[in-house]
């Protein structure tokens, strides 16, 4: 079974979960309904509801049907753990704009020092690329991004304006496998408080990934500072 038809039908379900189309504690279409509507098999279809359920998006109730068990919180902006998601990507799915300033692209060999920091190879050529990044207009992000140059490869400041993602996975065809994170708070420092509308805030969140290829590739490690009024975070538990 091609993995696009089942991820296609549950990015869509989801998305109506979401947008309320399927309102909380709803129960949703029949699987007979849902594989007319999308012209699959059912096994297609139940693949879909496997990742919503996994997701805690739904619960399947046996002799019954599946439930929507995902309530929207109070706050608009919220992000994905679960997903490696790109910024550009998290601004769509939350309505709000992006855009993205460059302040700083370099080129870099990997030092001792970097190698322990960061993890990669002591010798690889790096590309280090600080930007930052707004939703609606307001500076809310600053991404400190250091990219593996043999994957990356005729990156530049125009792409990285844009979407460094995009460019790798489209251009470059590379395929981005797993992304693993670790999430402190911290003072905000001078180049915080000079890129970022912090206001009454004197603290960022600061997320801290490695990315990794379907090859199990080391190809990016990312500092992203984040502002406290869009760093909210839902992650599902089960017993």
């Amino acid at each position: 079974m091609p993995k696009a038809i089942y991820e296609g039908i549950y990015r869509e379900i989801r998305s109506r979960i979401i947008n309320g189309t399927y309102a909380f504690q709803e129960m949703l279409p029949t699987e007979a309904e849902l594989t007319a509507e999308f012209g699959c098999t059912r096994n297609t279809v139940r693949r879909a509801l496997s990742m919503l359920a996994d997701g805690m998006f739904v619960q399947p109730i046996h002799g019954k049907g599946v439930r929507v068990i995902w309530l929207k919180g109070e706050t608009d902006m919220l992000g994905a753990l679960e997903e490696v998601e790109s910024f550009g990507e998290f601004a769509k799915r939350n309505n709000a704009v992006a855009s993205t300033e460059v302040k700083s692209f370099e080129h870099l060999i990997c030092t001792e020092q970097l190698s322990r920091r960061l993890g990669f190879k002591v010798g690889e050529e790096l590309i280090r690329v600080v930007r930052v990044r707004s939703l609606n207009g307001s500076a809310r992000q600053v991404d400190h991004g250091y990219f593996l140059e043999s994957i990356a490869k005729g990156l530049t400041p125009e792409i990285a304006a844009s979407s460094i993602y995009d460019y790798l996975e489209h251009k470059r065809g590379v395929k981005v496998m797993a992304s693993r994170r670790t999430v402190s708070v911290e003072l905000a420092n001078d180049e915080d408080c000079s890129y970022l509308d912090l206001g009454k805030y004197n603290c960022v969140a600061v997320m801290e990934s490695q990315s990794y290829t379907s090859d199990g590739i080391l190809f990016e490690v990312t500092h992203a500072r984040t502002h406290p009024e869009i760093f909210h975070y839902r992650v599902n538990s089960k017993r």
